[in-house]
């Protein structure tokens, strides 16, 4: 028994005593080795997969390894130059032309107008259009008195012209010398006498931007007016057109818009033959577009036509397309207020506005005017690679109706600088109904603006479409109508309208009556296909990243793992050198 005891008492010295030795190598942790950078910057080069590195590092040789150093950094420079490069023309495009074949194309919108603005015989009596009353009376008693020559002045054998109060004798204007060119105004009495005479005829919203005899002179940077030129003794240069136009002096109102729709001309006249793919269309297929220089303009297959749809072609040739046949009333045209006799045209987009006094083509009457169409498609690229604009975040005219286009921006943005400098505005569009027109007391104001808009001053910030269609047009003419062909042509058009005769009908009595006042238009495709003109970048992101791998692969042997290691490399050096710092304040602040 007692050796048993003795026995289980051994047990558990040895027990303790083995136990106790393992809490000390438990609680004891083995001292872990932490590599110098060297050693670090060393590992990296015997294990990179770089090709130039490991041979800076491993060359046992200070020359081998400066060889090495000096031509890997020599062929980085040149990875970064050819790098640099692809990046400045990444931000390049190039163009590309491409011939699209077409089985059917849309039909663009077409606007015809009349260049002449306002009826003569809806001409309203009263002291806005006085000026312009007398001298269209004038003009009647000059056509309705048989032609004589000219006498000699001072022969009083023949009555004179009646006086104008508004111009001065116009049989008179060769006997005024020209004076030597002075830097004084001309006499304040006479400026004032006809700034008086013509104020009693006149009216404050006249157009003092363009008229239709000229437009108002500005004396811009570094011009000098030419002696003698444009000058008359006791006349301001303002109130003076040609010295060889009868209407000195003459200045005609800006319309506002129910003056033109009241007074300018009619669709149900102006349409007088509509046919479009051998189908017959009429006045009603036309939408009234008013414009401040030539009235009621009138769009076919515009965005705003009842046509729920573009009208579309599959066939080319002046065999389809569009056929018109435009009367202009010519006996309504108001001499003071235009100078040509015809009709304008411009085809456009049918989401443009059309702007037939910037893009349009002038007809003249007794002609049949073929216009051949080429429709091209513009392709530009935006930022990064180009600078053009979808239009939605920029404004311009009509924009709850019509796309973005330059011209209409850039109109905008002038009468938006009228609107807030002057608080009047120059023109007739439904932006600005709520302006008045600018009239005498705001011209200095809207000269300044309207300088600084044509020398590029404001910013208007009007880039190019991102994607557009312009149609290009080539026009030919031919004499129309022929004499054998009139009556037949007449008894066409006899009764188009049921049982209301077209004024057309019975104004035209004669060959010289219907090439007076006759206009004949073809509008047609030249050919169904279409010429894209596309903006491509000269590098895509892919092919950037491409080139940029293949140089510096080239060139320095690298890769994405490469890099990478470089990447873990920086992060090692960085993490020991926090380590031993961290290490030094522990051991100094023990030691203390």
């Amino acid at each position: 028994m007692l050796g048993l005891i003795r026995l289980q008492c051994v047990i558990m010295s040895i027990h303790k005593v083995s136990s106790s030795d393992v809490n000390v190598n438990v609680s004891e942790k083995p001292h872990r080795y932490t590599p110098s950078i060297r050693e670090t910057i060393q590992g990296f080069g015997a294990e990179t997969t770089a090709h130039g590195i490991p041979r800076v590092i491993d060359r046992p040789r200070y020359r081998s390894k400066l060889f090495w150093a000096v031509l890997l950094l020599a062929l980085f420079g040149v990875f970064i130059f050819q790098a640099v490069r692809l990046l400045r023309d990444y931000y390049t495009f190039n163009t590309k032309i491409e011939l699209v074949n077409s089985e059917e194309v849309e039909f663009p919108a077409i606007t015809v107008c009349n260049l002449n603005r306002i009826r003569l015989s809806r001409l309203p009596n009263n002291k806005r259009w006085e000026s312009i009353n007398n001298q269209t009376a004038y003009e009647s008693n000059q056509n309705s008195s048989p032609v004589r020559p000219t006498p000699p002045f001072g022969d009083s054998t023949i009555p004179p012209l009646p006086p104008r109060p508004d111009i001065p004798n116009i049989l008179e204007r060769d006997r005024i010398t020209t004076p030597p060119v002075s830097n004084h105004p001309p006499d304040e009495k006479s400026h004032d006498r006809i700034q008086r005479d013509v104020d009693d005829g006149g009216d404050e919203n006249y157009d003092w931007f363009r008229d239709s005899i000229g437009e108002e002179e500005y004396q811009w940077p570094h011009s000098t007016p030419s002696p003698g030129i444009g000058r008359v003794v006791g006349l301001p240069p303002t109130h003076l057109g040609s010295l060889g136009s009868p209407y000195l002096g003459i200045r005609p109102p800006s319309p506002t818009k129910e003056e033109l729709r009241e007074m300018g001309h009619r669709r149900e006249d102006f349409i007088l033959e509509c046919r479009f793919n051998k189908q017959r269309c009429g006045a009603d297929d036309f939408r009234v577009i008013q414009n401040k220089q030539y009235g009621n303009c009138f769009t076919f297959n515009g965005v705003t036509s009842t046509q729920s749809s573009p009208r579309r072609v599959t066939k080319a040739g002046s065999g389809f397309g569009l056929h018109l046949t435009l009367y202009i009333e010519h006996d309504e045209y108001i001499g003071a207020m235009t100078e040509d006799t015809g009709v304008r045209i411009v085809a456009h987009p049918r989401d443009i506005l059309p702007h037939p006094e910037d893009l349009g083509l002038s007809f003249s009457p007794g002609f049949t005017s073929n216009i051949g169409l080429r429709q091209v498609e513009i392709k530009r690229l935006p930022h990064p690679h180009g600078n053009c604009t979808y239009g939605k975040d920029r404004r311009h005219l009509s924009d709850d109706v019509y796309e973005y286009n330059i011209i209409s921006c850039q109109k905008r943005c002038l009468q938006d600088g009228l609107a807030d400098r002057c608080g009047c505005v120059t023109d007739i569009y439904n932006d600005y109904d709520s302006f008045p027109q600018c009239n005498r007391t705001n011209r200095i104001c809207r000269q300044t603006v309207e300088k600084s808009f044509y020398q590029n001053q404001m910013d208007c910030k009007c880039p190019a479409k991102c994607r557009e269609f312009i149609y290009n047009t080539k026009a030919t003419s031919s004499v129309w109508p022929s004499e054998k062909h009139l009556d037949y042509w007449k008894k066409r058009i006899e009764r188009p309208r049921g049982f209301v005769q077209h004024p057309a009908f019975t104004a035209i009595q004669n060959i010289e009556e219907a090439r007076k006042n006759l206009v004949k238009v073809k509008v047609y495709f030249e050919e169904l296909n279409y010429e894209l003109v596309e903006q491509v970048p000269a590098h895509t992101f892919e092919s950037a990243v491409g080139t940029i791998g293949g140089l510096i692969g080239l060139y320095i042997g690298f890769s994405l793992i490469t890099v990478s290691e470089i990447l873990v490399l920086f992060y090692d050096v960085a993490r020991l050198m926090i380590v031993k710092a961290f290490y030094k304040e522990t051991v100094d602040g023990s030691e203390s």
